[in-house]
């Protein structure tokens, strides 16, 4: 398979992230992003990457797993680091050649949106890499239970964002299936400038698209032919005990939190 690709797929591994109930880890998550919202420097940047490397190292996921997790998004690096460093115009210049010019504060941007981003999708990646679908789902609906008497359907949100993890690898999957094929028939794709490759992928597009929707379909018909219903009465096969371990996880967080506000 062309797109060896780990995004969206749960990486089992022995560990005490893996341990963590679903809601601290969710907990965590958004901590982390709080974070790196808070951070106004380097140094803040550093803090926060500085802890997330020591989750990386705690949850003994492979380092090779997590590139491939990001590689699907690294494209998205691009913007902020394209668009602070050629378009920033304060600061002292430091090269111009024309109308292109590159300032201190252009580049000063550029990698501190770029980091700020990356560490981002590193969070997010981790979470995915370190909890399985089904528990994923099962923790953002329990959280999301006390919003149910103000109609929010914190099952069926769950649910949809389960089911479209789940469906990352598959529609990979069949856009490499389809790109082959195409192949087979003639096509293109590695040749011309960028216009040229963005039309050649409309043949591989499309049948991607009716294929999703297809399945979708199925999906949902196999759903309701087996009487399926979500909601507050569903019972769970394994329930939700908070541990020692998830109390220090949140402890930290919220240090990490306080750190931030105070010194960074």
């Amino acid at each position: 398979m062309a797109f060896d690709i780990a995004i969206g797929q749960y990486h089992h591994a022995e560990s005490v992230i893996h341990r963590l109930d679903v809601r601290a880890k969710l907990t965590l998550l958004f901590g982390l992003i709080a974070t790196v919202f808070l951070a106004d420097g380097f140094i803040g940047l550093g803090v926060v990457a500085l802890f997330v490397l020591i989750v990386i190292a705690l949850s003994r996921v492979p380092v090779i797993t997590i590139l491939k997790a990001l590689a699907p998004v690294s494209i998205f690096l691009l913007f902020p680091l394209l668009f602070n460093t050629f378009l920033a115009r304060e600061g002292i210049e430091v090269f111009r050649v024309g109308f292109i010019l590159i300032t201190e504060e252009g580049l000063y941007k550029a990698g501190f949106m770029t980091l700020r981003l990356l560490l981002l999708f590193l969070t997010a990646a981790l979470l995915t890499l370190t909890t399985s679908p089904i528990a994923l789902c099962d923790g953002m609906a329990k959280m999301l239970e006390p919003f149910e008497r103000f109609g929010v359907p914190a099952f069926e949100i769950s649910l949809m964002a389960s089911i479209a993890l789940r469906f990352i690898p598959t529609l990979l999957e069949d856009f490499d299936r389809i790109r082959k094929a195409q192949q087979a028939r003639g096509a293109v794709f590695d040749s011309g400038g960028v216009l040229a490759r963005l039309r050649t992928l409309v043949p591989c597009l499309v049948p991607l698209f009716a294929q999703s929707f297809r399945k979708a379909e199925e999906l949902a018909n196999a759903m309701e032919s087996r009487c399926y219903h979500g909601g507050s009465n569903r019972t769970h096969y394994h329930e939700f005990r908070l541990a020692w371990r998830d109390a220090v996880a949140a402890g930290v967080c919220l240090v990490l939190l306080l750190v931030m506000v105070f010194f960074f």
